[in-house]
């Protein structure tokens, strides 16, 4: 059994960054490129979200051959809403819990929070849905506090009723990897219902705890893109897929090289910086310990995995700070590693870096270089060794172009890691990384929008 993969950046990440309709089928063709097979969308809630809000999305999904699944209350309102739309299936939820039927549900009993779940799947399967996902929300809360009978009830339950799915989310994020794990287990053994499983990020282990629950068997994982989701989020797609497929030898059939274009592209569009501890940002890339530096110049994978060098990463860069490798300059230079003036220029460069608070730019470097051995190195192995150098470009556009339709142009290139609409002295804020090259970031973009620009100022962070 393979699991599949939901993603619900479209339903659960709208929770987090509600995005504009042509973002989110962009998103869409994204997903599909992936590889992703099934995704996940909210019905509509008039008059907060509307059929123009849903259906285009619906129909840009079939026509990739995506299997959309419509999220919705366990209630009618929201069956006759889902009934409306060319969708392969639903997903139904209510709360069984204590806390919940108490807080949110007005005290309904959980036998009448049951019968209400079962009645919604068996109308979704009355209506035809193929797929008919009963979420028992909150269901770790009933295997925390040791009320297994009312969950095992619940599952049996609701399957009985006709659900091809049973969705037991971590919904309060109570659960670590190894509980994730036996969570499962324990539900696979004692009803042989399908699961689903879909966990918060509470305690930072959305990921793991997803990737316990498909090493226990679970038929069906919820991701998003950078794990978004309501408070810190859920599972993470690519930290699901990568350490299933290189650890486990499980693959999921997500191509993982159009994941950093994906990412990429969405944290721009959601405004959500890559933060430096996830395993695609440039920080992840970046080896600073000067010990790590003399052999990852030759043999990266001594201090990366070599899967997701292979996968992910074209090749690491370097970070010259004061504890920069004698050998990595020479590697750069083309000096043995023996030679004095290796070891010299790098006690140069570090002190350097001391001066300017532990790293110097590519600028640094060059001049140091300079001054050292009297050498220009190559722009293009500058870049190759030490990736490009962070700009900030202040554009301002004349009246005539519309800085929207520029904005949709420039979150499509990959070294651009934000955009910003303002008023003011500019019209746009692009914040980028320049490589050393004629087709640098800066010339690309006064090439491309010369007739636009009115002026155009370029910082370089030091």
């Amino acid at each position: 059994m393979v699991t599949t993969l939901l993603d619900s950046t479209l339903r659960e990440g709208e929770l987090f960054r509600v995005l504009k309709l042509s973002t989110k089928l962009e998103l869409v063709e994204r997903l599909a490129t992936a590889g992703l097979k099934r995704v996940e969308i909210t019905v509509d809630y008039p008059p907060r979200t509307t059929r123009e809000d849903v259906e285009p999305l619906v129909k840009k999904c079939n026509s990739l051959g995506l299997e959309v699944v419509l999220h919705g209350r366990a209630v009618k309102q929201d069956l006759e809403a889902a009934a409306k739309y060319d969708a392969a299936g639903v997903g139904l939820y209510i709360a069984l819990t204590e806390i919940h039927r108490t807080h949110k549900l007005h005290g309904i009993s959980y036998q009448e929070g049951l019968e209400r779940l079962m009645d919604a799947v068996k109308t979704a399967r009355e209506i035809g849905f193929r797929y008919v996902r009963a979420t028992v929300e909150d269901a770790s809360r009933f295997y925390v506090e040791g009320q297994l009978p009312l969950l095992i009830n619940a599952v049996r339950s609701v399957k009985k009723a006709g659900a091809t799915l049973v969705s037991v989310p971590d919904t309060a994020g109570l659960l670590s990897p190894q509980k994730a794990r036996e969570f499962i287990t324990f539900l696979r053994e004692k009803t042989d219902a399908p699961l689903a499983a879909h966990f918060h990020n509470d305690y930072g282990m959305a990921s793991a705890n997803t990737v316990e629950a498909v090493l226990a068997g679970a038929d069906e994982a919820h991701v998003t893109v950078m794990g978004v989701g309501d408070r810190n989020g859920i599972a993470d797609l690519y930290e699901v897929v990568a350490v299933l497929e290189d650890i486990h030898g499980i693959d999921l059939g997500v191509d993982r090289s159009k994941l950093n274009s994906l990412y990429s592209y969405f944290s721009k569009v959601a405004g959500l910086r890559l933060p430096w501890r996830h395993p695609l940002s440039e920080e992840a890339r970046t080896i600073r310990a000067g010990v790590h530096q003399s052999m990852a110049v030759e043999k990266p994978e001594g201090y990366m995995p070599e899967k997701k060098l292979r996968h992910d990463v074209e090749n690491p860069v370097f970070e010259i700070g004061v504890y920069a490798s004698h050998k990595l300059i020479a590697y750069l230079t083309g000096l043995p590693p023996t030679d004095p003036k290796a070891r010299s220029t790098t006690e140069a460069l570090a002190r350097k870096a001391r001066e300017k608070n532990g790293r110097l730019s590519i600028s640094d470097i060059k001049e140091v270089l300079k001054d050292e051995l009297g050498i220009e190195v190559d722009n293009n192995r500058l870049s190759r060794f030490f990736g490009g150098e962070k700009v900030y470009i202040l554009a301002k556009l004349n009246p005539r172009f519309d800085p929207a339709k520029i904005y949709e142009t420039l979150i499509s290139w990959d070294d651009v890691e934000s955009v910003d609409e303002v008023y003011g002295d500019a019209d746009l804020v692009v914040v980028g990384r320049m490589r050393l090259s004629s087709q640098n970031l800066v010339e690309r973009f006064r090439d491309i929008f010369a007739e636009a620009i009115d002026d155009l100022k370029v910082l370089v962070a030091d």
